[in-house]
């Protein structure tokens, strides 16, 4: 059965997604935001899913409201982390009418927005809703991770009882990433098609000037240093000025 994405993934999700390490991105973040001045204040999750990377800054005593685009997904979240606030809404017009001292997004999230005008617009409502001086981070597949490590594979196996086959493939005519997922769980089975757009870092600065942003970095993880030019996964750090307008 072919399911629209996210949607009854959300039922195996944190099966398949078991050996993340969305603990360590989580001490990652802080880590690297308190050298930054950062103080704990109110997060915005953005992209949270079934809240697995919602949680460790939940645990640190971060107040983090937790916003995903599926609904399933969500349900997964709210079930996990009933004291926390999820929010159902779009990356590029979400409003919550309120302010965070940061936003961030893990596990390639914004590589869903596939177009530089819908990252943009993200952008500019993660912008709208910081405080000034407020940070945004967040991680982002590169071409050299969508062309050369997706290219032609294929990650199966068994998990927590769920059967997984996961294709990935790339093309370069529309620059796209494509994952055909297919899960199995106790006889039912079903296929969701992704894909995924990848963001250099030079694009990425663009983009955030754009919105406003100054002060922006490209870092590897884990060893926070500048990202070289082939690196497949690179994080962003990206601040609001300090004396700017809140919105």
């Amino acid at each position: 059965m072919r399911a629209k994405p996210f949607s009854l993934l959300a039922q195996v999700y944190d099966s398949i997604m078991s050996d993340v390490d969305y603990e360590d991105w989580g001490l990652f973040i802080i880590e690297q935001l308190k050298q930054r001045g950062w103080q704990k204040g109110k997060a915005l999750d953005l992209g949270c899913g079934t809240g697995n990377s919602t949680f460790p800054l939940f645990a640190l005593g971060v107040k983090v409201v937790g916003l995903d685009a599926s609904n399933d997904m969500l349900k997964e979240a709210r079930e996990k982390l009933p004291p926390v606030r999820f929010v159902e809404a779009d990356f590029r017009n979400f409003e919550l009418n309120e302010s965070f001292g940061l936003v961030y997004s893990v596990f390639d999230a914004l590589n869903n927005l596939l177009t530089p005008e819908a990252f943009l617009e993200m952008a500019q409502q993660v912008y709208k809703h910081l405080e000034p001086g407020g940070f945004f981070m967040f991680d982002a597949n590169t071409r050299e991770g969508l062309e050369h490590l997706w290219e032609s594979s294929r990650a199966e196996g068994w998990i927590g009882g769920v059967y997984y086959r996961w294709d990935h493939s790339f093309d370069r005519e529309t620059g796209l990433a494509k994952v055909e997922a297919y899960c199995e769980k106790e006889g039912q089975a079903f296929t969701e098609v992704h894909y995924e757009r990848p963001y250099d870092g030079h694009e990425l600065k663009s983009l955030l000037t754009q919105a406003g942003f100054t002060a922006i970095e490209i870092i590897s993880y884990p060893e926070a240093e500048p990202a070289p030019a082939d690196e497949p996964r690179i994080w962003v750090i990206a601040q609001k000025p300090s004396d700017s307008l809140r919105n």
